[in-house]
């Protein structure tokens, strides 16, 4: 799982924006939002033009740049790509991954949004390989390290998916920990017309008719009714959904509202992504919902899906000790996401009203 990652030089990130996930406090509730003393279930909020999307979509690079995945959706525009702001001349992208008592570290700079000009790869502190293509210095690869008995030529494309294009990697080597987070990782936003989506799949979703096509139609029902307290009779026709009513069936996508529609999206990745060990980036995730189904879907979603998830919201009823914690309610800075816990002295305790503090201005403007 992803236990720290920094961003510098990025869109709207000129300085290092970083999110540590290792930074969990001594809270007797919320543990479910915890994998071991690790942060895994957080939500983010951050007024408009903050950068939450920006910094979700510096977090899920990894996806196309060692995944492979060239879905685009905005996030490889190069004339967004490096900061303006400041005179940098490329994007350096951090991530530290925990995999089974040890700590992989990865790292790589590039200038556009295709071009990798340098690359590391260490665990535990000894380096894997190392190598940067606009200095002088030699390249550096522990063969034994990699599990392999070469590697491939530096030439502007992440070194990882070179090895992972022409031989099989082994997932408990360090570059098979780095793939496995690359293909998992998902960035998605809500839609109402269409879906938004990094990882996975380079094509567009269509969740009804995966819903439809899986036998997921009792399932989905299920969710409407528990997340959305909406109670549908559903049932699946030739890769549709219909609505069964009294006098007839209608179909599913021309008769319920946007917010229904989403949930159904929403619903569908859940599934998809409910055993992925990697990380989910639910942008705007409860755009067009309810207050109290966006409850519902954190507390659903907590309950149930393996993956680490980071919520991204302006719902300010989300930051609640009911289920979650300070350590994991974030907000977006020019440093990159801050927990409520360390941008306050207080002694904050279950008992304590998050979101009424929040709006006081207890954790700073």
């Amino acid at each position: 799982m992803l236990i720290r990652f920094w961003v510098e030089g990025y869109r709207c990130f000129g300085g290092r924006a970083e999110l540590d996930l290792t930074d969990s406090k001594n809270y007797r509730f919320g543990k479910e939002c915890l994998r071991g003393d690790l942060l895994d279930k957080i939500v983010v909020l951050g007024n408009n033009n903050s950068g939450k999307t920006s910094f979700g979509y510096a977090i899920t690079d990894i996806v196309s740049t060692v995944g492979g995945f060239s879905k685009d959706i905005g996030q490889r525009n190069e004339g967004c790509f490096l900061n303006k702001d400041l005179p940098v001349d490329r994007v350096t992208f951090h991530y530290e991954l925990s995999r089974r008592g040890s700590v992989v570290v990865y790292e790589y700079s590039k200038t556009s949004p295709d071009t990798v000009v340098s690359e590391s790869l260490r665990i535990d502190r000894r380096t894997v390989f190392e190598y940067d293509l606009s200095s002088d210095s030699e390249p550096s690869f522990d063969l034994s390290l990699l599990g392999i008995p070469e590697i491939p030529e530096p030439d502007g494309t992440s070194v990882v998916l070179s090895m992972s294009r022409s031989r099989r990697i082994d997932p408990d080597s360090p570059a098979g920990v780095v793939l496995e987070f690359a293909t998992h990782t998902l960035y998605y936003m809500a839609m109402w017309k269409h879906d938004v989506h990094i990882g996975m799949m380079d094509g567009d979703d269509d969740a009804e008719r995966f819903v439809a096509e899986n036998g997921l139609t009792d399932g989905f029902r299920s969710f409407l009714k528990d997340v959305c307290s909406i109670d549908l009779d559903l049932r699946a026709e030739k890769g549709r959904l219909l609505v069964c009513k009294r006098n007839g069936d209608v179909p599913f996508a021309d008769s319920v509202s946007r917010g229904t529609m989403i949930a159904c999206r929403l619903y569908a990745w859940t599934v998809r992504c409910r055993d992925r060990e990697a990380l989910i980036y639910f942008d705007d995730f409860d755009d067009m919902f309810h207050y109290k189904t966006a409850e519902n879907a954190i507390r659903t979603i907590i309950s149930r899906s393996s993956s680490q998830c980071i919520f991204v919201t302006h719902n300010t009823g989300l930051v609640s000790n009911d289920f979650l914690r300070p350590d994991c309610c974030f907000i977006m800075g020019c440093g990159g996401p801050r927990s409520l816990a360390s941008l306050s002295d207080k002694d904050i305790r279950w008992g304590h009203n998050l979101e009424k503090m929040l709006r006081e201005g207890a954790f700073g403007s």
